[in-house]
């Protein structure tokens, strides 16, 4: 069975110290957040992303009972999964510290050619993977396998070294780019965050979303319009993915050929329901019918912005 939505990125195992003391171990995360904010509107999702012999059968068996296909994941036998201390502190900072090889992690990531078949179809791609330089190819390989495919991307290694020649062959070949806002300052080097937008629409990105944590989102598209769109109200127990979350519910919102504010829409709930629970989520009965109730609080409170300094 193809695969509609496909996160292509990779699988972290975290360890998480709370401001605290309290700890959590053993967590799987990386990719999986995207997963979650897709899974909050559909039910054909998989991730491509290379892991290690070591992998506990836990975390495979949970990503399946969640209804993930993880056909795609792609074991190295001869690694260790990527693992990282996620360290936070009382004002919401968060400190990754990888506990495993960066370079071989790097070196061993998951590769275009390791998609099965059913992911080589999909409506979209979202892309949170490599560095920069090699972004244009996987890129236009994704392109080639499903024409007709859209492709969301966040920012794997921010850098203000990257030339802006370099950037607009990868803004070219996008749907939407979504980074958060020291993401959009590393690579632009502009603080504020419609300036950050115009710049990046100025590189070739036909679409932005510029996360902004409990501040909300900006979305601007390509004639200038933009939109402020609130984060949903919940209880928040662990902030590791709500920007990947965001992007897997604006990943499943563009594939339904929604208009993008809508498409927003449903990535500002998926991010409000990543920020509530750890690790591998369980759905239940009331999930749909919360995730409309959400949906309808945040509609009734987007806004655009008018005339921006």
């Amino acid at each position: 069975m193809k695969v509609a939505y496909s996160t292509f990125s990779c699988l972290i195992v975290d360890d998480i110290v709370f401001p605290d003391g309290q700890t959590r171990m053993n967590v799987l995360g990386g990719g999986l957040h995207a997963l979650t904010g897709m899974r909050v509107w559909s039910d054909s999702v998989g991730i491509a992303a290379a892991v290690g012999h070591d992998l506990d059968e836990q975390h495979r068996e949970g990503l399946q009972a969640f209804g993930v296909d993880i056909s795609g994941l792609v074991r190295r036998e001869e690694l260790r999964t990527a693992r990282s201390w996620q360290l936070f502190e009382t004002n919401g900072h968060r400190t990754e510290i990888l506990r495993t090889d960066r370079a071989i992690f790097t070196e061993r990531k998951v590769q275009f050619e390791d998609l099965p078949d059913a992911y080589l179809d999909a409506k979209v791609y979202h892309v949170q993977w490599g560095r920069p330089e090699e972004l244009p190819e996987l890129l236009s390989k994704l392109r080639a396998a499903s024409p007709s495919a859209k492709l969301v991307m966040e920012l794997t290694y921010p850098k203000g070294d990257v030339p802006h020649s370099l950037w607009r062959q990868i803004m070219s070949q996008l749907s939407l780019i979504s980074p958060d806002r020291e993401e959009a300052t590393t690579i632009t080097g502009l603080t504020d965050p419609l300036q950050s937008c115009r710049m990046l629409l100025d590189w070739g990105a036909p679409l932005v979303a510029l996360r902004m944590g409990a501040e909300g989102s900006i979305l601007m598209d390509g004639t200038g319009r933009s939109w402020h769109l609130p984060a949903v109200p919940t209880n928040i127990v662990d902030v590791t993915g709500g920007g990947n979350s965001y992007c897997g519910g604006f990943t499943v919102g563009l594939g339904e050929g929604l208009d993008p504010v809508e498409a927003a829409l449903r990535a500002v709930v998926s991010a409000s329901f990543a920020l509530e629970q750890i690790g591998t989520p369980s759905w239940d009965d009331s999930q749909p019918a919360e995730a409309l109730r959400r949906l309808d609080w945040a509609r009734q409170r987007v806004e655009e912005i008018v005339n921006p300094a």
